[in-house]
């Protein structure tokens, strides 16, 4: 009477065989990370966490390795694309989704400058920028309450 997990029945996820096509492909190159990366415009740590499944890669990063790799370019995009549309959008519970975040999402762009941040598929590091809007906003507007409740105008010009 015992019962099977769904992982056994089913087949990998499109991110997972994305990632093993990377691996195999790194693998057959015989490549380290670090002359991954110094071939490309990427970290050897990003490499790693690519590679391994850890994180999803971006669609530059794939097409890099598979130019750098000599592998089958069309193919990995496919995988990306399919793989992307599979992915999940994050919110915190309670909290509805931000605009442009209903569906799935794009891979950010390698940086991860605070703009950056709000569009990464890490849910702590939306949920940071988002936070970190919120100060800045809730800044803004306290300090636009206290000129108001002063009677001061925030800009004048000549007295």
């Amino acid at each position: 009477m015992g019962r099977q997990h769904a992982s056994a029945t089913t087949s990998p996820s499109p991110a997972d065989r994305l990632a093993s096509e990377l691996q195999s492909l790194k693998s057959g190159s015989g490549l380290t990370y670090a002359r991954l990366s110094e071939r490309t415009h990427y970290a050897k740590s990003s490499w790693e966490r690519w590679v391994n499944g850890k994180q999803f890669p971006p669609r530059d990063a794939v097409q890099s390795i598979a130019s750098v790799c000599g592998g089958d370019a069309e193919h990995l995009l496919e995988l990306w694309r399919l793989a992307d549309s599979r992915r999940i959008t994050f919110t915190a519970p309670g909290a509805a989704p931000a605009p442009g975040t209903t569906g799935p999402e794009a891979a950010p762009a390698h940086g991860g400058g605070p703009a950056e941040d709000a569009d990464s598929p890490c849910p702590h590091r939306r949920q940071a920028a988002l936070l970190r809007r919120v100060a800045l906003l809730s800044l803004a507007l306290g300090a636009g309450g206290v000129l108001a409740a002063t009677g001061r105008r925030p800009f004048r010009r000549g007295a």
